[in-house]
């Protein structure tokens, strides 16, 4: 059965309160991860590094006009979480089991970095390209809508909301 129009617009709320919500803890992460030198320690690292996808993720969820309908408006950031997590478990198992130190795990960040965001980069600008004539494209209207004003004073509005 379809999800009737209030049930929508009920989930697109949600998704865009949530979204806020993430958004404080993310800037918390980065914030205590850049001033206190005490949480530079590798599963913290992944965690800063990981932060950069969510932030993405919710961004576009704050952003997407009807992100239900239009399609995937954050595909580039869709698998990033659950990357990072293999990342994680990666290097505990590496540490626990191989011995490796922290300067040994620092030296793996780059082939993280590159296979959690190129992982969802290659299909996300891919998809970005396709399309049908029966199907029209794979992304809706909602990745460029981002920027009308019109969008933006009501993700600003709903973050108003919130904060109040």
């Amino acid at each position: 059965m379809p999800l009737t129009q209030a049930q929508t617009n009920a989930l697109a709320a949600t998704e865009r309160v949530v979204s806020v919500f993430s958004i404080f803890g993310i800037f918390f992460i980065l914030f205590t991860f850049y001033f206190l030198k005490s949480f530079h320690k590798p599963i913290n690292r992944l965690i800063f590094f990981a932060s950069f996808g969510n932030l993405g993720m919710n961004i576009a969820c704050l952003i997407a006009e009807d992100g239900i309908t239009n399609g995937p408006t954050s595909g580039l950031f869709l698998g990033v979480d659950a990357f990072w997590a293999c990342c994680m478990a990666w290097n505990v198992y590496l540490a626990f089991f191989h011995k490796y130190t922290a300067r040994q795990l620092r030296t793996l960040d780059k082939w993280y970095l590159l296979g959690c965001y190129g992982a969802s980069f290659v299909p996300a600008v891919t998809l970005a390209f396709v399309s049908t004539h029966k199907r029209g494209r794979v992304y809706g209207p909602a990745i460029v809508s981002f920027l009308s004003p019109t969008n933006m004073k009501r993700s600003l509005t709903g973050l108003a909301l919130v904060l109040d």
